[in-house]
């Protein structure tokens, strides 16, 4: 009869990492992937950027330029005048209020959104002049707009944006003050279309047409109000 020998010991199991390397390695991945978590992605930070820009917008940001109003009767007026300049000589010396005393109210009220439109366009010239006399020394770059936190840091096609919607605000707000029931309507109308129809729209070269009545109608009352305004100055 055969005596029963016991199986040998298993063999230890291998040493493990030395501890602090171990550490070092989990506490660099675990960073590395909570860094990846709290930073968005290309497209994530480009969707932030244009819902900050459509922000700024006081009109659909969907509506096309061409599908705007024109207020370049009024901006003529304002500026050949002088009727945002508070001083003036156009100003009323008695207490009674005339046509320019109230446009110079108006015009005074949305100046915010001219002089972001105009230092836009200053801070979109230098960049542009910076780059191109990388490539020709011979350019004459102007004079570095002051500086602001929110439009110094921007790229110079999003100084150009900035312009255009603040420029666009500006007309907006001028409108709103001196016809404000009309340009309700219009806006009314603008928010009852469709992005993908003003686009299809566009495409075929009739956003124009969009809201026309409800346009016209805000331009006629412009328009008249140019003409008061010029009565008042030549009278």
């Amino acid at each position: 009869m055969s005596t029963l020998r016991q199986p040998p010991p298993p063999p230890p199991p291998p040493p493990p990492p030395p501890p602090s390397e171990s550490k070092d390695e989990t506490f660099l991945d675990n960073w590395m992937q909570q860094k990846d978590k709290q930073q968005p992605n290309a497209e994530e930070r480009r969707r932030k950027r244009q819902q900050w820009f459509h922000k700024q917008c006081l009109f659909p940001s969907h509506i096309t330029e061409s599908a705007m109003f024109d207020t370049s009767p009024l901006l003529s007026l304002l500026h050949d005048h002088g009727i945002g300049s508070v001083d003036s000589s156009l100003m009323h010396p008695s207490d009674k209020q005339t046509a320019v005393d109230e446009m110079r109210k108006i015009a005074s009220l949305c100046s915010n959104y001219k002089a972001a439109a105009i230092q836009n366009k200053q801070e979109f010239e230098y960049k542009r002049a910076l780059i191109a006399k990388e490539k020709r020394s011979e350019i004459n770059v102007p004079s570095k707009p002051p500086e602001h936190h929110e439009f110094t840091p921007l790229k110079p096609a999003e100084n150009l944006l900035l312009n255009k919607i603040h420029g666009t605000n500006y007309n907006v707000c001028l409108a709103r003050a001196v016809c404000p029931q009309r340009t309700s309507n219009l806006f009314s109308c603008w928010k009852r279309t469709e992005p993908r129809v003003v686009k299809a729209l566009a495409e075929q070269g009739l956003d124009q047409l969009m809201c026309i009545e409800e346009r016209e109608a805000v331009e006629r009352c412009i328009g008249q109000s140019v003409q008061r305004i010029m009565k008042d100055i030549i009278n």
